[in-house]
């Protein structure tokens, strides 16, 4: 094989060894462009965005971390302001735009909701009861037709029955 290399080589021109030389170093070029450093390129950028990904996420790790210390040092935070103005105002945050509220007592309300998925709706309670210190002091949950609740809830202000 490279007998019959040697003789084909001999019998080109000096410039066709030379044009060949030239490309056949252009063809290296190229494969280890190809084979080498591309690949190298995508396994750092891969790994870059590996790592956003991961700083964002102890970001938002330490947020909630930060959250829950804050509960666990103060567990019933006073809710600013009526407590059926600030009632509403998270329902509509989390999506129950019907929501309807009445006052419940001197220091309640009632929330009643026509439909609600029953992990967003549980989900939202205990968010009130953790990060706003309410407590539930009735609650009656009936399903529908269609995989949701027809919840009727009453809140008062922490430590109070």
């Amino acid at each position: 094989m490279i007998d019959r290399f040697n003789s084909w080589w001999k019998t080109r021109t000096a410039r066709e060894r030379w044009l060949i030389g030239v490309a056949g170093g252009l063809a290296a070029l190229v494969l280890s462009w190809l084979l080498i450093v591309r690949p190298i390129d995508l396994m750092r950028e891969s790994a870059k965005a590996r790592h956003y990904a991961a700083v964002i996420a102890l970001g938002r790790v330490e947020a909630r971390l930060d959250a829950i210390e804050m509960v666990a040092a103060n567990p019933r935070t006073r809710v600013p302001g009526r407590i059926s103005d600030v009632v509403t105002a998270e329902a509509v945050r989390v999506g129950f735009n019907a929501a309807r509220t009445e006052p419940a007592g001197t220091d309640g309300v009632r929330v009643i909701i026509g439909a609600a998925r029953p992990q967003t709706f549980f989900a939202w309670v205990a968010d009130l009861e953790t990060r706003l210190g309410l407590d539930v002091d009735a609650l009656t949950a009936r399903p529908n037709a269609d995989e949701t609740l027809s919840v009727d809830v009453t809140f008062r202000r922490g430590g109070q029955g």
